[in-house]
């Protein structure tokens, strides 16, 4: 029905009706006002409470809360003058309480190129640049010398190519060979230069030697093999006096490394933090290739690198990176998947150049200039970004070190007529730091080392030689001591630790000094600037009970190429800034307490050439607890000759005069490799030779007929 009646209706209308009803009119549509937004309330920035800005791509992109920049994935970094490493910092982490660094002053001093008048002030005017020695230069001198390097004219003019072509080794041997040898040269050019003038040619390599004669082509031939290295010498020499590097040396010697060359070129390398003997070879002659310039750029990148290290309490600089060329070393993650050792050292660098524009000694001019007043007594706090470290980093670390003395020769070194036998070595001496992380030991990274060998000691008044074993076995690290301080036992020679007065020969001055460098606290002091000291331990159910200490320790050395290369007297050698780097690595990653500066009362008096000299020593270093040990493993490495043990007596030295060595008492003897020492005037017994018995003897016996008299011997 319902479907019907609009029908019908319709049907209605069409037969003509009466018209509906209109209809009704449509509800109007409602008025939907556009929504309004509410009134703008102003953004209220809440102020940082400690800001510090933020370094990105060569200029500061915003401020950061520096209580929060280590979570957020940044790095502080203080760019200040008063700078210095964690080891001769005053501020406890933990409490904040200052305990005076007696050495802080004197580092601070030094960096800034600030000597002081006193020994102190002496030795470092004489080093000149102190950065191979650990002592970091400040900003404030990196950019002065930055501005004497852009200012200096004469460094455009230079030539560098011969030092670029040339790739040998040249060496000083005496002020009378180079100046007999440039001479020669300067015969050989002259007589060069008229054949070429004579045959028409250009210059010296167009010249055929078929076509002069036998006197002229032999001259020509040598002046060939020579004129790499004189062109190379004569283009150091030139960016050796443009740079000022023979200020106070003389004049030099053209084309031949004389002693001025030599002596600018050592100071050249100090400079610069390169490895070498003030001659022309492969690290120098690399760094002699660059631009002065460049070379202000990469001294700013190495001291921010340096300062970067320690403020993010890393170690890994790719010593430990790689098993083998191409190989990464790697580490088992929680996630049970490999992860790479990263070389941290790289990344910060890479961080520093992006993040301050260094990458042209211009962009690293114009950051350096600025950075406005550096005050003193004032830090400048930065932000970087911080490099991803590996899961195995944590406040406190499961740290170890492990020492291998590579190879060891325990025969006597010296032969019937006291001349050095051949002891060669393939191993060299290193130290590994390793943490424990997830079931392993990770490699961190690896360091050159010294081991102990023969070295000079007196008895009975007399100077012998007596080896100085590094003992093997576990150790234990448990106190750090900043700017050590060495005390000399009486078996020291006097002259080993009085150095030439530099004003004798003035009224009321002695030929000598005690050399308190020698002593510390010293950059060249026997410990350099940081030691860790070696000691017996017994471990027990409630931890580490730390025994008897042997007089070993790892410590830094001012002398920085005996490395890897000589003997101490047992103790383990660094680089003074890795030694530095290492020590702070420790202490920031294990619980420790300052104990602050030793107080001592040494006095010695030291006889020498008919003079007494009083040694006196009243403050020793700055030392640092460790409140858990840190092991140390000194492994007894590759023993190579026939005598398996150290030899325990004490042997004499080689009398020239005498043909043989004398024993305290004035007995000429002989000493064979094995130690063995027999009295020349003694029978021979047939004729037999003492090496061939010693040889037959089991390794580190002595001969029956020399027992009485080791037995003698002091020990």
């Amino acid at each position: 029905m319902r479907r019907l009646l609009p029908v019908a209706v319709a049907f209605c209308l069409a037969c003509g009706g009466e018209d509906p009803a209109p209809p009704p009119p449509a509800d109007p549509e409602p008025v939907v006002e556009a929504p309004t937004d509410p009134p703008e309330t102003p953004e209220v920035e809440i102020p940082l409470e400690d800001p510090v800005p933020l370094w990105e791509g060569g200029e500061v992109v915003r401020e950061i809360e520096a209580g929060t920049a280590r979570d957020e994935g940044y790095l502080l970094l203080d760019l200040g003058e008063e700078w210095t490493p964690y080891l001769f910092s005053e501020r406890d982490r933990e409490t904040g309480e200052r305990v005076p660094n007696a050495y802080r002053a004197t580092y601070l001093a030094l960096a800034r190129e600030e000597f002081p008048d006193n020994h102190h002030g002496d030795r470092a005017r004489r080093d000149k640049y102190l950065e191979l020695y650990g002592i970091m230069p400040t900003l404030g001198v990196l950019r002065r010398r930055m501005e004497e390097a852009f200012g200096r004219e004469c460094s455009e003019a230079l030539d560098l190519q011969p030092l670029v072509d040339y790739d040998d080794f040249v060496t000083y041997r005496s002020n009378d060979r180079a100046r007999r040898d440039s001479r020669r040269f300067a015969v050989l050019e002259h007589r060069v230069e008229a054949m070429v003038e004579r045959a028409g040619v250009a210059s010296p390599a167009e010249l055929d030697p078929s076509a002069l004669s036998d006197r002229d082509a032999a001259r020509l031939r040598e002046y060939r093999e020579r004129v790499g290295e004189v062109a190379a010498i004569r283009a150091a020499q030139a960016r050796l006096e443009c740079e000022g590097y023979y200020e106070g040396k003389g004049r030099y010697t053209d084309g031949a490394l004389d002693w001025a060359t030599h002596e600018a070129l050592a100071e050249f390398e100090r400079r610069h933090r390169i490895y070498g003997w003030g001659y022309i070879g492969r690290d120098t002659l690399a760094m002699l290739r660059l631009g002065t310039r460049e070379l202000e750029r990469r001294a700013v990148l190495r001291v921010l690198t340096e300062r970067a290290m320690h403020a993010a309490g890393v170690i890994e600089d790719g010593s430990r990176s790689f098993v083998r060329e191409g190989e990464p070393r790697t580490f088992r993650g929680a996630d049970g998947e490999p992860h790479p050792i990263p070389n941290l050292e790289a990344e910060l660098r890479e961080i520093l150049v992006e993040a301050f524009g260094l990458q042209t000694p211009e962009g690293t001019r114009a950051w350096l200039q600025g950075l406005g007043e550096l005050e003193r007594g004032q830090p400048k706090i930065v932000a970087i970004r911080m490099p991803e470290l590996p899961e195995y980093y944590a406040e406190a670390m499961d740290l170890y070190v492990e020492i291998d003395r590579g190879d060891v020769w325990y025969e006597f070194p010296y032969d019937e007529n006291g001349r050095e036998r051949a002891q060669p070595l393939q191993r060299r001496p290193r130290l590994t730091v390793f943490t424990r992380y997830n079931g392993q030991r990770i490699p961190l990274a690896r360091f050159g080392t010294t081991i102990g060998g023969w070295r000079t000691e007196v008895v009975d008044g007399v100077p012998m030689w007596k080896y100085k074993n590094s003992e093997v076995g576990e150790r234990v690290w448990a106190r750090i001591v900043a700017a050590p301080v060495w005390l000399p036992p009486e078996s020291t020679p006097a002259r080993d630790i009085l150095a030439r007065n530099p004003r004798r020969g003035r009224p009321g001055e002695r030929p000598y000094v005690v050399n308190y460098h020698e002593t510390g606290p010293s950059y060249a002091s026997a410990y350099g600037l940081v030691a860790a000291y070696h000691q017996k331990f017994l471990q027990t159910p409630e931890g580490i009970r730390v025994g008897g200490d042997e007089g070993i320790r790892t410590h830094g050395s001012v002398d920085y190429m005996s490395i890897m290369r000589r003997h101490s007297h047992g103790c383990h050698r660094l680089h003074n800034h890795i030694a530095v780097r290492l020590m702070s690595f420790v202490l920031a990653h294990r619980p420790h307490r300052r104990a602050g500066q030793q107080t001592l009362g040494f006095r010695r008096e030291l006889e020498h050439e008919g003079e007494t000299y009083l040694m006196e020593i009243d403050q020793g270093g700055y030392v640092f607890y460790l409140e858990e040990p840190l092991r140390v493993n000194v492994r007894e490495g590759r023993i190579r000759g026939r005598r398996r043990t150290p030899i325990e007596h004490p042997i004499p030295k080689f009398d020239e005069e005498a043909g043989g060595y004398r024993m305290p008492d004035g007995t000429l003897v002989t000493v064979d490799r094995m130690g063995n020492i027999t009295p020349i005037e003694a029978p021979n017994d047939g004729g037999v030779d003492a090496d061939a018995d010693a040889a037959e003897l089991a390794p580190g016996a002595p001969a029956v007929a020399d027992e009485q008299l080791i037995e003698a011997l002091p020990m």
